[in-house]
């Protein structure tokens, strides 16, 4: 999971990557893992953002890793423009902290509100549902993964992305909803 992360745009256009405690780096096509999470992180929970940047980008579908880091790049550009040492684009349990980046098209961008200060998805998956039913139930990610026969690392993911639909901070706090529903 993507956590203490920090972006911003240059004035050229490039991004911007600053880990916590770590040097800044310029995103590249190559930087599949941080690539692949954070358009993760897009489809699951902002669904509608992920289906414009698809069609957006899609004269470029035939090379994959150019067609996801032109997603991920414009995604992160539109929303995390400046640097902020004092609170993390990416915080440490992994959520988004968006900002109201400077935009030349603010209020015309037929795209605003949909991947620019994109509207989050706050239903929970079928999947997502059975993840935190058994977490209210006291089961493990292990045990998670068993049930549902998906990898413990995939039963993580539902977790965070749990976390981040229902605003919630700890873990706990899904075992305690989810176990008086039951």
């Amino acid at each position: 999971m993507i956590t203490n992360l920090e972006f911003y745009n240059t004035p050229d256009g490039q991004v911007c990557c600053k880990p916590l405690n770590q040097p800044m780096y310029i995103l590249k096509e190559s930087d599949a893992a941080l690539i692949a999470e954070m358009l993760t992180m897009i489809q699951d929970l902002y669904p509608s953002a992920f289906a414009a940047l698809s069609e957006l980008y899609s004269r470029s579908e035939l090379n994959r890793n150019y067609y996801h880091f032109r997603m991920v790049h414009r995604f992160i550009r539109c929303n995390f423009g400046e640097y902020d040492a004092l609170s993390m684009d990416v915080s440490a349990n992994g959520n988004l902290r968006f900002e109201d980046v400077r935009c030349p098209l603010r209020g015309e961008c037929p795209f605003e509100c949909v991947i620019c200060k994109p509207v989050l998805d706050t239903k929970l998956s079928e999947r997502e549902q059975q993840v935190a039913k058994l977490l209210g139930k006291g089961y493990t990610a292990e045990e998670m993964g068993q049930e549902l026969h998906i990898s413990p690392h995939t039963v993580k993911r539902h977790i965070a992305n749990i976390k981040k639909r229902l605003n919630l901070s700890h873990t706990h706090q899904i075992i305690a909803k989810f176990s008086k529903e039951l």
